[in-house]
């Protein structure tokens, strides 16, 4: 998202330089898309009116939302197209917004149709936002503030989620919050069977990044241990073995603990084993909770199950027909956090 300015420049010489069948007054460039599900589907279109300047690889912008609404996703976006004058560019569709309510019920179907419509791109980004549409084109009043914000928390280790995952019913939605004009991390809401199953919070859902691949550092704060810490190079390494009942997977969770914040005041390195094992324990007793949240309840989507299908394919797929492959015990934790 970070290149976002320099692709709305890129679109303007494209314009400039007559690739398209349009001049550069007549069009503007679609930054986002925001649906919510009221009495009616409503649309809001983000997008990001452009003016060339002198500087080289500079470009002045203002953003507003154009508004609609129908009884399908497929109205609601119509009618916001029309109420534009210009043409709309899809080029550099990057968000998709989703309201609370939409959220509750039908978001699922409505990111599968999207993915399939010109007004939508696969590798769009998908946030869960608990704004109504009055507010949301309340936020654009100030003009790319609240952009702005959801880029920084994208380079700070937000969890992403895009278009084109929702091929089935079930996925991962980070949830954002707005706090005078910007946006702030909530929560991940696991969809299952189209409904949501389970919402995690705090190091809960920054673990959620860990076992989804997307953690290349994270901030944990352990509240029954009054903790917080930053986690440097988390890693884990995913073990397929068989048993006596089929298979298990071992999971190995190491990572160096730096800026420990504690109320007995700095802990060293070395020094306070006691607190490092029982940051263990918490941080063990999280990552199973979140398998009780997917892998036994029958939603793979951390896809531990290819783990162990690695190993052997046809073990895996009986242990998944017969219901095994859903039992406590078949993956199995260990953490190893120290301090330095």
């Amino acid at each position: 998202m970070r290149f976002w300015r320099m692709g709305l420049v890129l679109a303007m010489a494209a314009l400039l330089a007559g690739c398209t069948s349009g001049g550069l007054g007549d069009r503007v460039a679609v930054k986002a898309v925001y649906v919510e599900k009221e009495a009616d589907y409503e649309a809001r279109i983000l997008v990001l009116e452009a003016a060339p300047s002198a500087d080289t690889g500079q470009a002045s912008e203002q953003a507003r939302c154009l508004a609609g609404s129908g009884t399908t996703v497929y109205e609601a976006l119509q009618a916001a197209e029309q109420s534009e004058s210009k043409r709309l560019f899809y080029g550099q569709n990057e968000l998709l917004f989703i309201g609370p309510r939409l959220m509750e019920d039908g978001v699922l179907d409505a990111c599968r149709y999207l993915a399939s419509d010109t007004s939508g791109r696969p590798n769009m980004a998908v946030y869960g936002l608990d704004a109504d549409p009055d507010t949301f084109e309340q936020l654009q009043q100030e003009g790319t503030e609240f952009l702005n914000s959801v880029e920084q928390l994208e380079k700070r280790g937000l969890f992403k989620t895009y278009l084109y995952q929702f091929e089935g019913d079930s996925g991962i939605i980070p949830g954002l919050s707005v706090q005078e004009n910007t946006a702030a991390f909530d929560k991940l809401t696991l969809y299952g069977a189209g409904r949501p199953t389970a919402v995690w919070r705090g190091a809960k859902a920054q673990l959620a990044r860990l076992l989804a691949g997307q953690a290349d550092e994270m901030e944990l704060t352990l509240e029954p241990l009054s903790v917080s810490f930053q986690v440097r190079s988390p890693k884990l390494r995913f073990e397929p073995v068989f048993t006596r009942e089929g298979m298990e997977l071992d999971v190995r969770f190491s990572g160096t603990i730096q800026r420990l914040v504690s109320p007995r005041g700095a802990a060293l390195p070395g020094q306070d084993r006691q607190l490092e094992e029982a940051i263990d324990r918490e941080v063990h007793s999280l990552l199973n909770e979140l398998v009780d949240d997917t892998l036994r309840k029958g939603n793979d989507v951390f896809l531990l199950g290819s783990r162990l299908a690695n190993l052997d394919e046809r073990t895996c797929a009986a242990m998944q027909a017969d219901g095994r492959l859903s039992q406590a015990g078949v993956v199995q934790f260990d953490c190893l956090l120290r301090m330095v």
